[in-house]
C-alpha cells in the first residue's frame, strides 16, 4: 500500500512516515507543503493520501481536498488533524474524505482505519452536527460577537430586522444556547467560528 502525508509539522510528519514503513506492506512518502504534494501526486499513484487541515500555505487542507475530489471522486483520502471539530468533519465527509482521524490517535487505530479506507470499508457519513448553521447564519453570529448592534448588522448584511431576530432566534435554537455568550462558546466547541483574538 502506498501512502502519501502531507502535513506542514515536520517533526509529526517525519516520525509518522518512519511507525508506517515498519509495516511490511506499507511505503510512505512525506511532504510538508501543498505544492510539494500536488508534483508528487502527478508522478505517482498513491493508494491512501493522508492530510492535514491546517496546513501554513496559500491552501487549507480542505481546499486541497476539494480539488483533489473534483479531479478524481473517487479517491481515498483521509483527514488526519488536531483540529478534531464537528463543522470541519462535516465538511471534510461532504467534501468526500473516507475518514477523518484526530492525531492523537493510536498507532494501532491509526493503521487498522487506513487499512479499512485501502479495502474500501468505510462508512460513509453524511452529518456530525444534525442541524448546522447557514451561511447567513453565521455571518449573523460574528457580527453578534463581535458587539455590533442589531441595526447595525441588519444594515451592513442588507436584511430587515425581523429577518435579523429571526435569524438570531434560530442560532440560539440550533446551539441551544440562552445568550450571546453561551452560543459563542457552543460555536467555537463546534468550530464554527475561532476565537476572537
Amino acid at each position: 500500500m502506498k501512502i502519501i502525508l502531507l502535513d506542514d509539522h515536520k517533526l509529526f510528519g517525519g516520525s509518522l512516515k518512519m511507525l508506517l514503513e515498519e509495516q511490511e506492506e506499507i511505503s510512505c512518502a512525506y511532504v510538508s507543503k501543498a505544492q510539494e504534494f500536488l508534483k508528487m501526486i502527478e508522478k505517482e499513484i498513491y493508494d491512501i493520501f493522508l492530510i492535514d487541515i491546517n496546513l501554513k500555505d496559500d491552501k487549507t487542507g480542505l481546499d486541497l481536498i476539494k480539488d483533489l475530489i473534483d479531479e478524481n471522486p473517487r479517491q481515498k483520502i483521509i483527514v488526519l488533524t488536531s483540529y478534531d471539530l464537528d463543522n470541519y468533519k462535516d465538511m471534510a465527509f461532504k467534501l468526500g474524505v473516507k475518514d477523518f482521524i484526530n492525531k492523537s490517535v493510536e498507532i494501532e487505530e491509526l493503521l487498522a482505519r487506513i487499512n479499512n479506507v485501502y479495502k474500501g470499508n468505510y462508512k460513509k457519513i453524511d452529518k456530525y452536527i444534525v442541524d448546522p448553521l447557514t451561511k447567513r447564519e453565521i455571518e449573523v453570529l460574528e457580527e453578534l460577537i463581535k458587539g455590533s448592534s442589531k441595526k447595525d448588522i441588519a444594515k451592513k448584511l442588507f436584511i430587515s430586522e425581523r429577518t435579523l431576530y429571526n435569524h438570531i432566534a434560530n442560532i440560539y435554537d440550533k446551539l441551544q444556547s440562552k445568550n450571546i455568550v453561551e452560543a459563542y462558546n457552543k460555536a467555537m466547541e463546534l468550530g464554527y467560528i475561532y476565537p476572537v483574538m
